[in-house]
C-alpha cells in the first residue's frame, strides 16, 4: 500500500492567518452607543469594521459581504443574538463569533460557548478585554480552518485508498490536538494571571507518571488532559477570575462548575481518549470532599489523580491576584498534609519524591 505524505501548503497556512490576523468584524447591538465604542475600539487597531443595528440587518450583511468575525448582542427586539449565533453556526461556519451580555448570567455564558462561540463579553467591557477576546477568536477561527482543510484531506485520500492508516490515523491524531491546544490558548488569553498554569500541570504531571512508569502514550494523553484542565473557565466572567481580593460563595460557586463546562465542551470530540471525563473529575478528592460529584477512589480516573496533585502544587506554588507565590515548600506540605485523603498516597508520594529528590523543579519550567 502507497504511504502518501500529507501536509497544508505553507502558502496556503500563511494567507489563512493573515487574513484572519486583521479580518473583517461585524459589530451587531440595538444600542447605537456600544456600536461606536466598538468601532472606536477596533477601528485603530486595523480591524475593518462594519455596524448593524439589529440581528436582520446582520443577516443582510451576511447574504453580501465576506465576514471574518461577529460581536454581537444576546438580548436584542425582535431577533435574539442566540438566534443569529444559531443561523451563523448552520449558514456560516467559517465565521467566529464573540457575544456581549449585559447580565451576569451564567446560564447565558455557558449556552452560548456551548452553542459555538468563541467567547463573551460583559457590559460594561473594557478595550484590552475586548481586543484579546477578538485577536484570540480570528488566531482560534484560523487555526479550525487549516484543522478543517487537514481533515478533508485525510478523508479524500482515505477514501481512495492510498494512504497507511497508521500515517492517516497520525495525522488525524495531531489535527485533534491542534484543537485541544487552541482551545487552551483561549482560556489563558481571559486570565492572564494563571497564562501557562496549563502547561506547567501538564509538566508536572507528565514527570509524576512517567515516576510511576506510564507508557508514553498515555503520558502523552494524560499531558493533553492537563492542558486543558482548566478549558471550562472560559465561561467564567473575567471580573472573577482576576479579583484581587477573596471569593464571595457565590462568586466561588461560579467557579466550581468549570469542570462541568469543561466536560460538556469537550465531549462532543470524537477521541478515543476519557478526555473530557478526565477534565469532569480533576477537582475530585478521593474521601468525596471534592466536585462537581464528590466522587471517591476508585471511581475517579487515575489521570484525574494525577492533575488534581499537580493543579494544587502549581497553584499553590505560583502568583495568584489574590497573594503572592507561597513556594514549593508549603505547597508539598499541603500534598503531605492531604495525602491519603484529598489525594492518592501513591501519587502524593512520588510527586514529593520528585521534588525533595532534585529530579524535577519548578524553575525548569
Amino acid at each position: 500500500m502507497t504511504t502518501i505524505k500529507l501536509n497544508v501548503e505553507e502558502s496556503i497556512v500563511k494567507k489563512l492567518f493573515n487574513r484572519f490576523s486583521k479580518g473583517k468584524i461585524l459589530i451587531v447591538d440595538d444600542d447605537e452607543q456600544i456600536r461606536k465604542l466598538m468601532l472606536r475600539i477596533l477601528e485603530p487597531e486595523g480591524y475593518p469594521c462594519l455596524s448593524a443595528a439589529n440581528a436582520f440587518e446582520a443577516s443582510e450583511f451576511l447574504r453580501n459581504e465576506c465576514i471574518d468575525l461577529i460581536i454581537s448582542d444576546i438580548m436584542m427586539p425582535g431577533k435574539s443574538g442566540i438566534q443569529l449565533l444559531k443561523e451563523i453556526r448552520n449558514e456560516h461556519p467559517n465565521i467566529a463569533t464573540v457575544m456581549i451580555s449585559g447580565q451576569g448570567n451564567q446560564d447565558i455564558a455557558n449556552k452560548v460557548i456551548l452553542m459555538g462561540a468563541y467567547d463573551y463579553i460583559y457590559k460594561p467591557f473594557q478595550k484590552k478585554q475586548v481586543l484579546v477576546s477578538v485577536s484570540n477568536a480570528l488566531r482560534r477561527k484560523a487555526l479550525d480552518i487549516q484543522n478543517g482543510f487537514q481533515l478533508e484531506q485525510l478523508e479524500t485520500i482515505i477514501k481512495n485508498q492510498t494512504i497507511d492508516v497508521s500515517v492517516a490515523n497520525n495525522k488525524l491524531s495531531r489535527a485533534i490536538e491542534s484543537i485541544v491546544e487552541a482551545m487552551s490558548m483561549a482560556i489563558e488569553s481571559r486570565d492572564p494571571y494563571t497564562a501557562g498554569h496549563q502547561n506547567r500541570v501538564a509538566n508536572i504531571a507528565g514527570a509524576i507518571a512517567a515516576k510511576m512508569e506510564f507508557s508514553k502514550e498515555r503520558i502523552h494523553y494524560l499531558r493533553m488532559a492537563a492542558i486543558v484542565h482548566d478549558i471550562g473557565k472560559i465561561s467564567v466572567p473575567a471580573e472573577i477570575l482576576n479579583k484581587p481580593g477573596k471569593l464571595s460563595a457565590a462568586e466561588f460557586n461560579i467557579i466550581k462548575e468549570h469542570p462541568t463546562t469543561g466536560y460538556n465542551i469537550l465531549k462532543g470530540i470524537d477521541f478515543h481518549y476519557p478526555l473530557a471525563e478526565i477534565v469532569y473529575q480533576h477537582h475530585e478528592r478521593i474521601d468525596g470532599s471534592g466536585y462537581p460529584r464528590q466522587l471517591k477512589a476508585n471511581a475517579i480516573h487515575m489521570e484525574a489523580k494525577i492533575i488534581a496533585v499537580a493543579d494544587v502544587l502549581e497553584a499553590m506554588a505560583s502568583h495568584r491576584p489574590y497573594r503572592p507565590a507561597l513556594g514549593i515548600d508549603i505547597a508539598l506540605d499541603e500534598i503531605i498534609k492531604n495525602r491519603g485523603r484529598g489525594f492518592d498516597p501513591d501519587i502524593a508520594d512520588v510527586c514529593c519524591s520528585l521534588f525533595k529528590n532534585n529530579e524535577f523543579s519548578l524553575s525548569s519550567l
